[in-house]
């Protein structure tokens, strides 16, 4: 597939770096006592031959809610940004910034009620667990609240994109520019990447309207047409304005096919296709289109099931 390359220095005006932190209580802890048993009943004759866990706070729904939580924020944060490292930063384009400032500040408040929430009712739930873990139950191996309450956390950290010249080191100059040259490399290896995941985007969002707005005909020759969802148009929508922000290489590719969407939804609604198989095959064939002219850009080759 081939990949828009884009100067170094103009994604880092574009673009900066953002790390989210979200730290919960787990709740769960290692049985030793519970897996010795286990491993003597199955006759094994090492020790390590199973490990269990337990939840010290099982069916809880305060605590079940705190990490449902931080999975929807994971969520929002992988879809507000883009990949740069294998893990950690992500990069989050300027343009994007305000979006996710708000939308980090609104969900930590939320996040903290949660928290707030469980530690409230942390004595009963201890006292709820013993009656739901019956023999399993230790209440030695429950913490304190004053413990648990220091084990959550939630924090965005922000830094800007770093380039080659900030490689000021008291280094022989040979060394130094083997150093620029392999950053500048790595560099544009993670530009790469970042449009292609922006790419990736748009091709299942392109595949999956595809999917859902073709009419087939059955044995007896009428049409079976599959269910149309309002989330579908919206996602659609939604990412032809994240898009904007996200094409922080510039690829101007990108910007086309991104805009040939938004022209093929506009003043389309879910209910036009639940109403007119006309308004399934015009959007269809408007989708395949971009499909099939950004083909190499899209690589559904590598992405067909």
């Amino acid at each position: 597939m081939n990949t828009h390359e884009a100067p170094i220095a103009g994604v880092a005006r574009a673009a900066m770096l953002t790390s989210l932190s979200i730290n919960t209580y787990s709740g769960r802890k290692k049985d030793t006592r519970t897996q010795a048993e286990v491993t003597a009943a199955k006759g094994a004759h090492s020790k390590r031959a199973a490990s269990v866990y337990k939840s010290l706070f099982a069916d809880c729904v305060e605590l079940e809610d705190i990490t449902k939580f931080q999975a929807r924020v994971r969520a929002i944060h992988y879809n507000l940004t883009l990949p740069w490292s294998d893990s950690g930063p992500r990069l989050l384009p300027t343009k994007a910034l305000q979006e996710y400032q708000d939308q980090m500040t609104k969900l930590e408040a939320e996040f903290w009620v949660l928290v707030r929430r469980f530690l409230d009712r942390f004595d009963l739930l201890v006292a709820a667990a013993a009656f739901q873990l019956g023999a399993l139950f230790n209440r030695a191996e429950y913490p304190t609240r004053e413990s648990v309450e220091q084990q959550f956390g939630f924090s965005v950290a922000f830094s800007p994109l770093p380039l080659s010249g900030d490689f000021r080191l008291d280094i022989e100059s040979e060394v130094q520019a083997d150093l620029i040259k392999h950053y500048n490399k790595q560099t544009q290896l993670q530009l790469e990447q970042v449009n292609s995941e922006a790419w990736t985007r748009l091709h299942k969002v392109l595949s999956h309207m595809s999917d859902r707005l073709t009419v087939t005909m059955d044995e007896e020759g009428k049409p079976v047409r599959k269910k149309i969802y309002d989330s579908m148009v919206e996602n659609a929508q939604e990412l032809c304005g994240l898009l904007t922000a996200l094409n922080v290489t510039g690829d101007p590719k990108l910007e086309q096919a991104r805009a040939e969407l938004e022209g093929a939804l506009s003043g389309v609604i879910a209910k036009d296709f639940r109403d007119s198989d006309g308004a399934r095959t015009m959007v269809k064939s408007k989708v395949d289109k971009i499909m099939s002219d950004y083909n190499e850009w899209l690589g559904t080759e590598k992405f067909d099931d």
